[in-house]
């Protein structure tokens, strides 16, 4: 009876910690006729059973409390399945990709017509924009050719160029901003999306100063900089370790070192399992395959999953076709079949199929 007590406890200072999206349980006309009651809007779910980035958004979104605490003061929010009970309205308001996110007034006129998964912050972001009439895409051109530079509307403006397929524009609109800022500008918490969502290769001249400056970036995103410049350089080095500059003739020893020093003097290597990335690389790059795939072997708990997975997905381009370990290869990844994530035993299981074939 303690033990219960307690944990019935434990529930309560946990729970409003748990705020999440509140779905309704109700049809489509009650939702209206509620939100003409509540003064709100409707928000209504559009998914499919089948739909990734449906389950995506209803295990890690909407359960979040930044997302709860916005939709459940803004909206009366429910989920159709487009394809069972929700399939008259999603044909009514011609839905045809999941998930899609309808928002409508109480006269049911549609507010937001919104495609896909986001992140949280990212979708709260969205839907306010979408509902704000100076964030429409050609208010937001009208006050950028006016002049106007502020922070909120250059990340919004430059995203909806790039929602359009404007992404040429989009970034000259960025690139135009970032070099007119002084470097404390820069710095700051307003301007952090420069780095973290319009920095998108270590060859981007933005990269070079952030990075140079993470130190200083404002302390309350450093975290989130620090993540960003993780996967900049994730993203170079693993050019390495999937094999790619080995089998097009790209790898210079030069260059990795660079890398894999910058990684290591940003102090990357801490936050991030690098080392069994370079044993790697650097063991492929000597020639001895019998040695490398004893490694690859030996750095399985070492490496992240998404690491290991992503070398023997590679399999093919690491190892010569006429390569005597390709039978004893295939034999280990079909071992390991039973650990891996779904999307990966698929494609997997193509590979392994060209490999036997070949035995």
């Amino acid at each position: 009876m303690k033990k219960l007590a307690i944990a019935l406890f434990t529930l309560l200072l946990v729970a409003p910690m748990m705020a999440q999206t509140n779905f309704r349980p109700i049809s489509f006309d009650e939702a209206i006729k509620q939100a003409k009651a509540e003064n709100k809007l409707v928000f209504i779910d559009f998914y499919t059973d089948w739909c990734g980035p449906c389950k995506k958004m209803a295990k890690e979104v909407f359960p979040q409390k930044a997302v709860g605490d916005y939709f459940n003061a803004q909206f009366v929010c429910i989920k159709l399945n487009a394809e069972k009970e929700g399939k008259p309205q999603a044909e009514r308001f011609k839905v045809d990709a999941y998930p899609t996110f309808i928002i409508l007034d109480t006269d049911e006129n549609v507010k937001v017509d919104l495609k896909g998964a986001y992140p949280a912050e990212a979708f709260i972001t969205k839907i306010k924009n979408e509902l704000n009439p100076e964030m429409s895409p050609e208010r937001m051109k009208q006050r950028y050719e006016s002049g106007e530079r502020t922070p909120e509307l250059i990340n919004n403006y430059a995203l909806s160029l790039m929602e359009a397929k404007k992404e040429k524009e989009g970034y000259e609109v960025v690139n135009s901003y970032f070099e007119s800022l002084s470097d404390e500008q820069k710095l700051s918490a307003d301007n952090s999306f420069l780095f973290t969502r319009y920095t998108v290769s270590l060859n981007d001249p933005k990269a070079d100063f952030y990075l140079n400056n993470l130190n200083k970036v404002d302390a309350s995103l450093r975290q989130k900089a620090t993540d960003h410049a993780n996967q900049l350089f994730h993203a170079s080095i693993v050019s390495y370790m999937s094999g790619y500059m080995f089998k097009e003739g790209q790898y210079n020893e030069a260059d990795y070192l660079k890398l894999k020093n910058r990684i290591i003097g940003l102090g990357l290597d801490k936050s991030y399992p690098y080392q069994p990335i370079f044993d790697l690389i650097e063991c492929y790059a000597k020639g001895d395959m019998t040695a490398y795939f004893t490694m690859l072997k030996t750095k399985k708990n070492e490496l992240k999953g998404e690491d290991f997975e992503l070398v023997l997905l590679n399999t093919t381009r690491l190892f010569p076709q006429d390569s005597p370990l390709l039978p004893e290869v295939a034999k280990y990844i079909r071992s390991l079949l039973p650990e891996l994530r779904a999307s990966s035993i698929m494609m997997m299981g193509r590979m392994l199929m060209s490999l036997e074939k070949t035995e």
